[in-house]
């Protein structure tokens, strides 16, 4: 198992203060989904990294490092413990990102959909099966029974794909 390496930026400015809209923005989404890459985050928002850079400079986020890959958490929300919970964080990020390039949100610990479809998002692993329909993102190639209903996707697919070309179903 990878080492976690944690970095909490030290703030430049007043903490809390932030003055920017697209800025308020970002903060939002990262906080409605826990934590997200930063290449995911440069497909929905312009200047990702300004935004960043203000919302650090704020005492608002901060960025975890797992080997080379980053995610900007809230600062409210505790870091990752390992490289597993990492990995969840940065997919359901993944997950928020494309839901958001079709109009849809992730609120909740729930995926929903530009026609209002919800589901319980799940990740696997660690989830071993899903009595009810959800969303469930495989992080490596194991799979697990999904009931009749359930939606899925894989971590490599969502970072390289938009949500419509990778999302399957179970019949």
């Amino acid at each position: 198992m990878e080492q976690l390496n944690i970095v909490v930026d030290h703030t430049r400015a007043a903490p809390g203060i932030v003055t920017s809209y697209r800025a308020a923005e970002m903060l939002r989404f990262i906080e409605s989904c826990g934590g997200v890459a930063e290449d995911a985050l440069a497909l929905i928002f312009r200047k990702n990294r300004q935004l960043l850079a203000k919302l650090r400079g704020a005492g608002m986020i901060y960025r975890v490092k797992c080997g080379e890959r980053v995610i900007w958490v809230p600062i409210d929300i505790p870091p990752p413990s390992n490289e597993d919970v990492f990995i969840q964080k940065d997919a359901v990020g993944w997950l928020a990102v494309r839901l958001v390039e079709v109009n849809g949100s992730f609120q909740k610990g729930m995926a929903v959909f530009p026609n209002n479809a919800a589901f319980r998002v799940i990740t696997v692993p660690p989830a071993s099966a899903a009595l009810e329909p959800c969303l469930a993102i495989f992080l490596k190639n194991e799979k697990v029974p999904l009931c009749k209903g359930s939606i899925w996707v894989r971590l490599v697919d969502l970072q390289r794909q938009n949500i419509k070309e990778c999302l399957q179903s179970i019949n």
